[in-house]
């Protein structure tokens, strides 16, 4: 199978946001079985083509939609960690801090667009 920069993204892309959608946390081992290949091949071609390895990318993205629903949203933690593929509030915040230095409750209260319009207080 050639992969080419554009299907890489676009096949991982696809997957993750059909997971987000169904607040599934998003498998290698499941997207590999989706595209007919191994764990391994899958991770190697997509950090060939890609230059970050899969797990990394997979990871990045979770913490992207973290942060639009924390800034845009008033879901709850929980909700933000399950809608941003995270299996469980204490993955999620162990990953966010780690990724960003900061709790998903801080990121929210710098960043929570409503919040800083109204002024109001969560």
């Amino acid at each position: 199978m050639a992969y080419t920069l554009e299907v890489c993204l676009s096949t991982v892309d696809g997957y993750l946001d059909r997971c987000f959608l169904r607040e599934d946390p998003p498998r290698v081992s499941e997207l590999a079985r989706l595209l007919g290949v191994s764990r391994e091949s899958l991770s190697r071609r997509f950090s060939q083509t890609v230059g970050v390895s899969l797990a990394a990318y997979i990871k990045e993205r979770q913490l992207e939609c973290a942060k639009v629903l924390l800034a845009t949203s008033q879901l709850t933690t929980q909700r933000i960690a399950y809608r941003s593929g995270f299996g469980t509030r204490r993955t999620f915040y162990r990953a966010f801090r780690q990724a960003t230095g900061i709790s998903p409750a801080h990121y929210r209260r710098s960043h929570n667009v409503s919040r800083l319009i109204s002024g109001a207080d969560e």
